[in-house]
This record gives structure tokens, C-alpha cells and sequence, in this order.
């Protein structure tokens, strides 16, 4: 059910310059998010300290993050065009919730650091047993989630 909508409405162009300018904002935020805390801000001294797997793992965790986000969003701007209610508001909670969830666990336990010293708890992502991953696929499945619930309300709404 999800690839019967998801895919007609991102081959719309204007829905998919959405979701590819979302998802490129998104990964260019967990980027730099992920740099930012590293010593002379390289790439370089990232892999090092964490590890090429470790690194590797969590890039591609927040690809996908990235990438989901855009589609969240690309479905997201449809419904709204379509449905001009917001009286169903479950897709839009876990979307931002993956999204946050996302956005936190950066690339190291380090990284997120300075959005989780907000919540008073700066260096929390060291105490997890994967230092932060668990969280990237939390994102992943509350966007997944969201993605679904956005389809589905976009399917009950074609349908009447």
C-alpha cells in the first residue's frame, strides 16, 4: 500500500524537488551535526575515533533518515494540498518524532551532544550499548511509521 502511493506521488515533480530538497537539508544537517564536534571538523578524525564501521553504520543510518524524511515530507505537502483537515494528527507526531529522534543521536555519542545538554543529559548517548544507534533506528521506524500512516490517509481520502 505504501509503494501504491508513495511512488505516484513523488514521481510528480513538484513533490519530489520537495522531498529531494528535504532530504538534502536533512542530511546536510546531520552532517554537520555529526562535524561539528570533531576535532579540526574532518571527516578524517571522525572515522578514527569511532571507527570505520562504527561510521560507517551510523552514515548510512542517517541516509536513510535523511532520505525517509523527504518522502515524509513530499507526502506530508500532498495531503495537506488534499485534505485541507488536520484533525488526524498521528502521522504528523511520529514524523516529527523520528525526526527529532533523528536528528539527536548525530553520528557519535559525542556528537549530540550539545542538542541533549537542553534536556540536561549531555553525554546520554554513551551510556546506550551502541552508543546511539538504537536511536537512529527508532527514527527510522517512527518515520517509517509516519510514511505509512501519511499513505494510508492519502489512500482513504482518494477512495471516497
Amino acid at each position: 500500500m505504501i509503494k501504491a502511493i508513495t511512488i505516484p506521488v513523488l514521481k510528480r515533480k513538484k513533490y519530489a524537488l520537495i522531498g529531494l530538497a528535504a532530504a538534502i537539508i536533512m542530511a546536510a544537517f546531520s552532517y554537520y551535526l555529526t562535524i561539528v564536534n570533531v576535532a579540526f571538523h574532518s571527516f578524517s578524525v571522525l572515522v578514527q575515533m569511532d571507527g570505520p564501521w562504527f561510521t560507517s553504520i551510523s552514515l548510512g543510518l542517517s541516509l536513510a533518515i535523511s532520505i525517509l524524511f523527504g518522502v515524509y515530507i513530499a507526502l506530508f505537502v500532498f495531503r495537506h494540498k488534499l485534505i485541507k483537515d488536520s484533525k488526524n494528527t498521528k502521522p504528523i507526531l511520529s514524523g516529527i518524532g523520528g525526526t527529532a529522534a533523528g536528528v539527536i543521536a548525530a553520528a557519535c555519542p559525542t556528537c549530540g551532544a550539545p542538542l541533549l545538554a537542553f534536556f540536561g543529559a549531555p553525554l546520554a548517548l554513551m551510556a546506550l550499548p551502541f552508543q546511539g544507534l538504537e536511536i537512529k533506528v527508532l527514527s527510522i521506524l517512527l518515520l517509517l511509521l509516519s510514511v505509512y500512516l501519511l499513505a494510508e490517509s492519502i489512500e482513504k481520502k482518494l477512495k471516497c
